[in-house]
């Protein structure tokens, strides 16, 4: 007992240390961002908050609605309260920071559950994560359809079919995913039919949890956050001073997150992947380069870094043994 005391004791303190050590490294002490730095200051400078407080304002919304939709989906396996949820976002974001495509969220939320089987709640954080990458994918999908039609010389010439070809294909790619959405119960058989699975049967049930009305409710949050979100980010770009509309803004931010989506990072190295990406479509609207940059910047700072920052107060409060 005393041995586990002092294991978990040590992996808490080297969560913490290395939380504190990459935020410095790649935040505080990195000289790589110093001009977006400067601009980001200099704005302030000019007294220019509110967009600013309304973003910050918006990141509690953003992760509550995170933490609700968390809430609902480990109902199945163990109530919890708001609070504790919240507080588990907050921790995986936290233990994510430093671990690749962030998969340290799953352990940073599940090791705060006091009695439910911890593979069943990585298996159902999964699956909220999944409906948000559904999510962000149907509104990539929707902005490049709409950003292709506006800009047909970046994919057709003379084609005068390509735009409907591209609007086919969309729509197969929009119902497919839609239909494995509400059809993850189907991932049960998968147990029995494959042998390297079937070890982990007892886990099978899980994805016959939620019936159809429960997915329209994780889907619903999901797709109420990434709207937060995407107006966090248009925020930030009427901060920097570019000019552009809400649509234009909606349309870019859908591509840049698609992008994000699928580009293999470490969360503290996606500042730079993300900035080059945003900077890339914006760029279709706007040459700011290090306006655009700055958003990006901004937007990195308090929806990732300040919360990775509040989640190191809970580290306490991590069960590794029961």
């Amino acid at each position: 007992m005393q041995s586990s005391k002092k294991i978990s004791a040590f992996i808490k303190l080297s969560i913490v240390c290395l939380a504190v050590w990459f935020l410095y490294q790649k935040v505080f002490s990195n000289e790589s961002y110093t001009e977006v730095k400067t601009q980001f200051l200099s704005i302030l400078m000019e007294g220019s908050y509110i967009e600013l407080i309304l973003v910050f304002f918006l990141m509690i919304v953003n992760w509550s609605i995170d933490a609700i939709k968390w809430q609902f989906l480990v109902s199945k396996l163990e109530k919890v309260s708001f609070w504790l949820a919240l507080k588990a976002v907050f921790l995986g974001i936290t233990v994510s920071i430093f671990t690749p495509n962030r998969v340290g969220e799953f352990g940073g939320r599940v090791f705060c559950l006091q009695h439910a089987d911890r593979v069943k709640a990585v298996l159902v954080t999964i699956f909220g994560n999944i409906t948000q990458l559904v999510t962000t994918i149907i509104f990539g999908v929707l902005a490049f359809l709409f950003f292709s039609s506006q800009y047909t010389y970046l994919l057709f010439t003379k084609s005068d079919y390509g735009i409907y070809i591209l609007l086919v294909l969309s729509l197969v790619v929009l119902s497919v995913l839609i239909y494995l959405l509400y059809n993850v119960c189907q991932l049960s058989s998968l147990f029995s039919r494959w042998k390297f699975l079937e070890k982990y049967k007892s886990y099978a049930p899980v994805f016959s949890l939620f019936s159809s009305k429960d997915i329209s409710k994780v889907l619903f949050l999901s797709i109420l956050r990434y709207g937060v979100y995407s107006f966090q980010f248009y925020l930030l770009i009427k901060f920097v001073n570019i000019e552009i509309s809400l649509l234009q803004s909606m349309t870019t931010s859908a591509l840049t997150f698609l992008s994000m989506s699928i580009i293999p990072t470490i969360a503290l190295t996606e500042l730079g992947v993300r900035g080059s990406v945003a900077i890339y479509f914006f760029g279709f609207i706007s040459s700011n380069a290090l306006g655009i940059m700055t958003a990006s910047f901004a937007l990195w700072i308090i929806n990732l870094v300040v919360p990775a920052i509040i989640g190191v107060f809970f580290v306490y409060q991590l069960k590794f043994f029961r």
